[in-house]
């Protein structure tokens, strides 16, 4: 069941998203993880005239972007995310463990939630997993 908050908070992380990235860009795919006293967020987004991800931990590294401002938006995204996870437990939805994003330039917005527990897995592992499923182009799968 989607609700209007609902709506409001991935107008919200898609403006976000928007400002974090310094270019223009074609796909985004983004992972998602709340649960008690832990956030994980992060994404790769492909720009515009290339067939490489850029992930979003390099931004600053390859832009002259100033850190606070882009800590500030990191925040704002994590913050977001807890926010919309409060939203399901206020409207007694299945609390999902993580949750994929997608989101094309023209608009297209996909989210694809999950309700596994993977609490024992270790990050590094569940990113590997995450990134091999979603950006590995499927001639190389």
């Amino acid at each position: 069941m989607e609700t209007e908050k609902m709506e409001q908070l991935y107008r919200e992380i898609a403006s976000i998203i928007n400002h974090m990235i310094p270019e223009e860009w074609k796909n985004l795919y983004l992972y998602a993880e709340v649960r008690e006293g832990y956030v994980s967020v992060f994404f790769y987004y492909y720009p515009l005239k290339s067939d490489t991800p850029v992930n979003s931990l390099e931004i600053t590294d390859r832009f002259s972007i100033d850190d606070n401002y882009f800590s500030d938006l990191d925040h704002q995204l994590y913050n977001t995310f807890r926010k919309l996870s409060d939203e399901f437990r206020f409207q007694k939805q299945q609390i999902w463990t993580n949750l994929t994003l997608t989101l094309s330039y023209k608009g297209v917005f996909k989210i694809k939630y999950d309700y596994e527990d993977i609490s024992q897995i270790s990050p590094v592992e569940k990113k590997e997993k995450w990134k091999k499923k979603y950006l590995i182009p499927m001639n190389e799968k």
